[in-house]
């Protein structure tokens, strides 16, 4: 199986798990009756909850991570900017991964 067959795979796959992920944080968000800091605290203390909501948020950034880098490499392709486009992005994942990760250690008991 070729690289581009994997990601093929894993969008077809990832897609259906991110709207049943999607499907389950609605419900659970509204069965919250008030939407303060401490009702927020609980609900992700719950490691259920934590370790659900941290699969929606991986699987949608390596979801639109993969359509983003199909993208650039359509529009820029062979281009001396590509290499610099494509850095910056992968820096902002990079970031934001960090700081997902720096989100669940916080809930860590």
């Amino acid at each position: 199986m070729t690289f581009e067959t994997i990601k093929w795979v894993y969008q077809r796959i990832s897609t259906s798990l991110i709207i049943i992920l999607s499907i389950w944080l609605a419900n659970e968000a509204y069965k919250i009756d008030n939407y303060d800091y401490e009702t927020i605290d609980i609900f992700f203390k719950n490691f259920k909850n934590l370790f659900l909501f941290s699969f929606l948020i991986i699987f949608s950034i390596l979801h639109t991570s993969i359509e983003v880098f199909h993208a650039i490499n359509d529009y820029f392709g062979d281009t001396k900017i590509e290499k610099n486009i494509k850095f910056i992005i992968k820096s902002l994942y990079f970031l934001v991964f960090t700081i997902i990760l720096i989100f669940i250690n916080n809930f860590n008991y």
